[in-house]
């Protein structure tokens, strides 16, 4: 007989063994967690979809796949920069099969290597093996038609530069990353790498083309080209240009130097050189201080030159007048500073009389006569304190103490390029610029467009900033003043038969690198003019950093190099001569006087220099990286 259930005790509740608070709560974990998965899916699948799939298609065609960067030539298509292919020889040392002494001989013919090299590596212990580098074609074919298994052959992008040293500053280079560094590499590293729409394979982690439902395109151009930048040089223009920069450096044992050579019309930049140079196939054997452009990066005082700058100010702000006259007694009092010329005083001086003097004492008064706020803001207006925003990376501002802190000895120093001004060769020769540009300043720059190689169609045409900083009559005037000056005074710099030119000279004392006094005996010598002074087309500035010879002037040292360059610049580019020459013999006609002929410093020091040139010039190749 079944036994009857348990019957429950009154009022006992049966509780579950899990209680259910802690069932739902991981019920809603699991539920949040589905939730998260959906979203992220969501998020990836939907909203992210279109980029993920970019980078995918990016990572497939960039991976074993050849690519050049685009060209960089001068303003005529002559190349400076372009890219060619290489090869790198991998060497599985397992998979040869033949020993590695007859493995050694042979590849030993074929690379012109030594064999114990070759054989050095191949017994080296490791697997594989760089074999060498950026070999060239010729070579490869021989090595392909060995047909060995455990031999790869690389291709790779080489950038080459067809010039060597020519206009290196400019250029740049490239380092091991295939990154530029330094100028236009650097400044267009994205336009020069940019291959545009051109449609590209998608390739497996073997460089191997993965199939797609959709046909697969084929290349315009094998392989790919980035853009290609054409500059605003003239290949000859700047080989002359770093000759004569090269020939008076040496001869005068200079420690670096500059010319620049513009179209003061529309900013371009013809030729651009610095002294020492480099070569950037070989960058990595020269120091920092020869790689940078110093002629945009390092700040100088100005000198003499900045009395161009220091007149147009004083007659557009009014200060003075086209018929002021100041007597120079040779020196002036300021405070406790006595100020002086070079030369001693000059009596009554117009503003021509200023120029053909270079009178320190009239600069000054000129400076006086000005607010510190009119003076500092019409040198803003000329480009002084602020990048020119030519179009290489690291330029320097310069340097313009505002106006709230300049003493009367800044305003008067100041007048005569030292004081609150420090400036670039560039920033010099634009702001000059303006006065043979009627009045307006005009940005210098180097590039001149970028195209697509594969169209030809430009992309993009260099439009320079434009601003009026003097008036087209006081422009006109200057112009008629610096003219004068070069051709009443007594100074080399700037007779060039044939040419009424406008300029002047600078002889600038040196500042010590702590920025608190000068350098005893150290000048920096520079002429900075353009011609012809009725209608300018060619703007010259030549800047020679501390030389040891010719009494160290810039009448002397930078004036030969400014008439070698702008004459042959003059005829190259077919400029009309604007004045008569003379003939040797005979009485010459009321007003016109004798020009000597022009001798480069090239041809002058010929014998001086010997076989020296830029490629065997040891001292700007003095340290490695």
């Amino acid at each position: 007989m079944d036994r009857p259930p348990r019957a429950r005790s009154r009022g006992h509740k049966r509780h579950p063994r899990s209680p259910l608070w802690r069932l739902r709560f991981w019920q809603m974990l699991l539920g949040l967690g589905g939730v998260a998965i959906i979203c992220r899916l969501f998020y990836l699948q939907v909203h992210k979809a279109p980029e993920l799939v970019q980078r995918a298609e990016v990572q497939r065609q960039q991976h074993n796949m050849l690519m050049h960067r685009g060209a960089i030539t001068d303003r005529r298509g002559l190349p400076l920069a372009i890219d060619t292919t290489r090869y790198d020889i991998y060497v599985h040392v397992g998979l040869l099969k033949k020993t590695p002494d007859e493995s050694a001989q042979i590849l030993a013919n074929i690379l012109k290597q030594p064999q114990e090299k070759i054989l050095k590596l191949l017994t080296s212990g490791y697997p594989v093996i760089t074999l060498q580098r950026h070999l060239d074609r010729e070579t490869v074919d021989a090595l392909q038609a060995l047909n060995w298994p455990g031999v790869d052959i690389v291709p790779k992008a080489f950038r080459q530069y067809p010039e060597g040293r020519l206009a290196g500053h400019l250029l740049g280079y490239i380092d091991p990353d295939a990154r530029g560094q330094g100028g236009i590499e650097q400044a267009e590293q994205h336009m020069l790498t940019d291959t545009g729409a051109i449609p590209k394979p998608q390739l497996d982690g073997h460089g191997h083309t993965i199939l797609m439902q959709s046909k697969q395109p084929s290349w315009d151009i094998t392989p790919p080209l980035g853009r290609h930048v054409e500059l605003t040089i003239d290949n000859y223009l700047q080989h002359m240009a770093e000759k004569e920069l090269f020939a008076m450096c040496k001869h005068s044992h200079a420690l670096r130097g500059a010319v620049i050579l513009t179209d003061p019309t529309s900013g371009e930049i013809l030729a651009w050189a610095n002294y020492p140079s480099f070569d950037p196939n070989k960058y990595n054997k020269y120091a920092y201080e020869t790689m940078k452009n110093w002629s945009m990066v390092d700040v100088y005082q100005p000198g003499s030159t900045f009395k161009i700058l220091t007149v147009a100010s004083g007659l557009e702000t009014g200060a003075i007048t086209p018929n002021w006259t100041f007597y120079d007694a040779g020196s002036m009092t300021i405070g406790n500073r006595t100020i002086h010329n070079h030369d001693g005083g000059h009596g009554l001086l117009n503003l021509k009389g200023l120029f053909i003097h270079s009178s320190n004492i009239a600069s000054a008064k000129i400076g006086l006569l000005m607010t510190p706020a009119q003076f500092y803001g019409k040198l803003r207006e000329f480009g002084f304190g602020q990048k020119t925003g030519v179009d290489l990376p690291g330029e320097s501002r310069g340097l313009l103490t505002p106006a709230k802190y300049w003493t009367p000895i800044d305003q008067a120093t100041t007048g005569f390029g030292q004081g609150a001004i420090a400036v670039t060769p560039l920033q010099m020769a634009a702001g000059v610029g303006a006065v043979a540009n009627g009045g307006i300043w005009v940005q210098p720059h180097l590039i001149r467009r970028i195209y697509d190689p594969r169209t030809g169609v430009t992309e993009k045409w260099m439009e320079p900033v434009k601003r009026r900083v003097i008036s087209a009559e006081i422009a006109k005037l200057e112009c008629g003043l610096l003219a004068d000056n070069i051709y009443e005074g007594t100074q080399i710099a700037g007779q060039i038969p044939g040419y009424r030119v406008a300029g002047k000279t600078g002889t600038a004392q040196k500042v010590t690198a702590s920025g608190r006094g000068y350098i005893a005996g150290a000048t920096i010598a520079s002429f900075v003019g353009f011609l012809p002074a009725k209608n300018p087309q060619l703007l010259c500035i030549a800047v020679i950093d501390t030389p040891q010879t010719d009494g160290r002037w810039g009448n002397t040292v930078a004036g030969p190099v400014f008439n070698a360059v702008a004459m042959e610049a003059a005829r190259y580019l077919n400029i009309p001569p604007d004045a008569p020459i003379p003939s040797d013999k005979g009485p010459l006609p009321k007003g016109e006087k004798r020009i000597p002929p022009v001798v480069a410093p090239s041809v002058k020091y010929a014998a001086e220099l010997g076989n020296q040139g830029q490629d065997s010039d040891k001292s700007s190749a003095s340290e490695t990286h």
